[in-house]
């Protein structure tokens, strides 16, 4: 058994959030209990390796299980090094609460709300008329509702844009979710990531474009082109 198994196991757990959380595709307790299961089982040990296996295996998973800030906060990093490890579980061990950080998509300025504000009005891309100050509280996580989208897939095209011209955190879909700034043009629920990931990838397939016969507007074919332009601009402002 490795000296370092703890931190390996903590790797393997990293690595199944990245895939299974972020990308949507299990909840948070069934990746909890997937995760515990494929690496409970142990063969080929002494029976001192065994018991410090199993000790790492249940200390791992009481982590995940009891402690969602600690994982939510290191597992949502890009990268999770050794330092992050140390740090995550010297705040387990001692029950104390990292301190939390303002959660934001994007700082603009006062201009350049003003042309995200007239841009989105001027294509419609939320049902409602949104002023100045929507804008600003969305990107700063501060909306007391969510805005419903008037085009799933316009909204996502939108947002897509600015996080490809590096105008917002990789982890864009989640922020949205998690502080519910979206709602879906169907139902008005909010958007959850995994909503926005489907949405932004049928709008950029080629294979879904329109066809002959389809009610698909003229102007939203080209949204994505609408989207990038504008978004270029407004990188070019800053």
């Amino acid at each position: 058994m490795p000296g370092d198994e703890l931190w390996q196991l903590c790797r393997t757990a990293f690595e199944q959030y990245k895939s299974e959380i972020i990308n949507g595709e299990k909840n948070y307790s069934r990746y909890v209990n997937d995760w515990f299961y494929y690496h409970l089982p142990a063969s080929g040990l002494s029976e001192v390796d065994m018991k410090t296996h199993f000790m790492h295996v249940c200390e791992l998973r009481e982590l995940l299980e009891e402690r969602r800030d600690l994982v939510d906060a290191f597992f949502s990093k890009h990268k999770f090094k050794m330092k992050d490890f140390l740090q995550m579980f010297n705040l387990f061990n001692s029950g104390k609460c990292i301190q939390p950080k303002p959660e934001f998509l994007a700082h603009f300025s006062n201009e350049q709300i003003a042309r995200i504000t007239e841009f989105a009005t001027a294509t419609s891309l939320f049902r409602v008329e949104v002023t100045t100050e929507d804008m600003r509280n969305l990107f700063e996580c501060k909306l007391q509702r969510p805005l419903q989208a008037n085009s799933n897939r316009n909204v996502a095209l939108f947002f897509g844009a600015l996080r490809e011209h590096g105008l917002l955190p990789f982890q864009w879909q989640m922020i949205l979710e998690k502080n519910k700034l979206l709602s879906s043009s169907t139902n008005n629920e909010p958007l959850r990531a995994s909503q926005l990931r489907c949405s932004l990838s049928q709008a950029k397939n080629p294979k879904l474009g329109k066809k002959k016969q389809s009610n698909q507007k003229d102007e939203e074919i080209g949204f994505e082109s609408t989207c990038k332009n504008f978004v270029i601009r407004l990188k070019e402002s800053m």
